[in-house]
């Protein structure tokens, strides 16, 4: 016997017309933020989240471009994944390589760098890019503005460090250096969650790594930096012995689960040579861009 869901409790709609108006109506804690959406309505019709009002921030200009700011670079809350697929930076490959795969195309035309983030889901595909680009989280509520680093501000499955009184408004990522990457491993090409994902970020000079970050998804509750296998690969020039170290680091790092998707030893097994074809991708454009 086919049992229909109950409908979804009905909400009162919003489109503010500034930040500080959106501000006000989520500030009570009851509202939930509506940008792209590709969650939002998906777990509003599922009964997961019951807000009283969705307030739409995606047209709002606080929330939107990517521009240089403090030294760094600065991307709105409200950019698509479609827009940061088209970011060409040696540098900020692993994020432009997450948002690219993200869902179809007509789910990258929509859905937002911000909805990804406060998904907050092991899997994002954005999330790991962020992660070895050293992004922070930039709040805002009616009474304080403050910034997390990506790397505190997961905090389990879906869970994260933002109060329901706030809103991410952007991300900033210190000034883009070296060459990075991102892969992960699906069963489908596109509208699949990653069973594992990896990215990497190395920053060369004189064919020498001077600086280095790895982060790890879906096989930990949150996306994941491992900072032993950045040590490892740190003063190399991406040898093997010095990749197989960091692949060992990844390794320990990582405490998979099985579900619908993938048991925790195909995990495992997968981890390693796809970490180890990210770091060298990370390596190739670490050069191309010096």
């Amino acid at each position: 016997m086919i049992v229909a869901r109950p409908p979804a409790p009905p909400f009162d709609y919003h489109r503010p017309e500034t930040l500080a108006e959106a501000l006000e109506l989520i500030g009570d804690g009851e509202a939930a933020a509506l940008a792209g959406g590709t969650d939002v309505v998906t777990l509003r019709n599922d009964g997961v989240i019951a807000p009283g009002r969705l307030v739409d921030v995606k047209h709002l200009e606080e929330l939107r471009g990517v521009r240089a700011a403090d030294g760094g670079l600065w991307i709105g809350a409200a950019v698509t994944c479609a827009q940061l697929a088209e970011l060409s930076e040696p540098a900020l490959g692993a994020l432009s390589d997450g948002a690219g795969i993200v869902g179809a195309t007509q789910t990258r035309a929509r859905a937002t760098v911000g909805g990804n983030v406060c998904r907050s889901s092991p899997a994002g595909d954005t999330l790991c890019g962020l992660l070895v680009l050293g992004a922070q989280a930039e709040l805002r509520s009616r009474r304080v503005t403050r910034r997390v680093a990506l790397a505190d501000f997961f905090t389990g499955p879906g869970r994260n460090d933002r109060a329901a009184d706030e809103l991410l408004v952007g991300l900033l990522l210190p000034e883009p250096r070296g060459g990075s990457a991102y892969a992960r491993f699906t069963y489908r090409k596109s509208m699949d969650l990653a069973v594992v994902g990896v990215a990497c970020r190395v920053d060369v000079e004189a064919g020498c790594c001077v600086d280095a970050s790895v982060a790890i998804g879906a096989v930990a509750p949150t996306p994941l930096l491992v900072p032993e296998a950045a040590q490892a690969l740190a003063g190399s020039a991406g040898d093997p012995e010095a990749v197989e170290r960091a692949l060992d680091a990844v390794t320990r790092a990582a405490t998979p689960i099985d579900d619908v998707r993938g048991s925790a030893r195909h995990r495992l097994k997968v981890l390693r040579p796809l970490a180890r074809d990210v770091i060298a991708a990370a390596f190739e454009r670490a050069g191309r861009g010096a």
